[in-house]
């Protein structure tokens, strides 16, 4: 059977943004994939004894255990497959069935032996998900996740619509009682993955302990915002900010870099 999955293998293939992550995961969630089984024996018997032509009636129902890959000592993945021709570049040998996803999802729920599934493994542009993150992604929302998630959607049109590029260098501040921009930076880049907020005014929530002070150089963007407080500037999701100085360990200098948002946007 061949099934065409050429738009997920283009998702996989494109830097990590929050707008790609919901590509991919609503593609994943409509998409068919190659699954490696192991048939039981009656089958294989019944295959052994056909010549070319010959059409496989079995007597009773087929059944398969997943050929799967050992993660570590403890865990379990499913292997999946975008397409038969990935299958055989990692030179694997196993049956396969293509299996949707939301049929694959029905199947884990019964059971608790996998850990994880991995997409494409073995190759450059494998994908791991944790099997608790693969189900919860078939989940209906509730009533608070959609209200928050259709409020994201509108930011983030707002930002696609009327984002302005800075016509100079621009100061932006953000406070917090936790040093949080430093302790989830990765390499000294913090990289929010929503909607990021900020202000203008940098004597804002003077009383909270930490001071992010974000250096924004001509020609980046930003949506400035109508708000009852000071926070008045929304940041693209996917920015990054890297770390200058700590200064006196309550103040964090950052500078603004690549903004991938807009570049998909282009």
């Amino acid at each position: 059977m061949k099934i065409n999955n050429t738009k997920l293998e283009k998702i996989i293939k494109k830097e990590i943004t929050p707008q790609t992550q919901k590509e991919f995961i609503e593609t994943l969630k409509k998409s068919q994939l190659y699954m490696p089984v192991i048939y039981n024996t009656n089958i294989i018997k019944e295959i052994e004894k056909t010549k070319p032509g010959d059409i496989i009636e079995p007597q009773e129902q087929i059944s398969f255990d997943i050929n799967y890959l050992q993660y570590d000592e403890k865990n379990k993945a499913i292997p999946l497959f975008t397409s038969n021709e990935i299958i055989e570049s990692i030179n694997l040998k196993s049956s396969t069935i293509a299996i949707y996803m939301s049929d694959l999802a029905e199947m884990l729920k019964q059971t608790d032996k996998y850990a994880l599934i991995t997409i494409n493994p073995l190759t450059e542009y494998d994908i791991n998900m944790s099997i608790e993150t693969f189900l919860n992604i078939f989940k209906e929302p509730t009533k608070e996740e959609k209200e928050f998630l259709n409020y994201l959607n509108e930011v983030l049109n707002s930002l696609t619509q009327h984002s302005i590029e800075l016509e100079e260098n621009t100061t932006l501040f953000i406070k917090d009682n936790t040093n949080f921009m430093v302790e989830n930076a990765t390499d000294g880049i913090f990289t929010p993955n929503i909607p990021f907020y900020a202000s203008t005014n940098p004597e804002y929530e003077e009383h909270l302990k930490y001071t992010n002070i974000l250096l924004m150089p001509k020609s980046k963007k930003i949506l400035p915002i109508k708000t009852d407080n000071d926070l008045n500037i929304i940041i693209a999701p996917g920015t990054q900010f890297k770390l200058q100085d700590t200064m006196d360990g309550t103040q964090n200098l950052w500078m603004c870099g690549e903004q991938p948002f807009y570049d998909e946007k282009e």
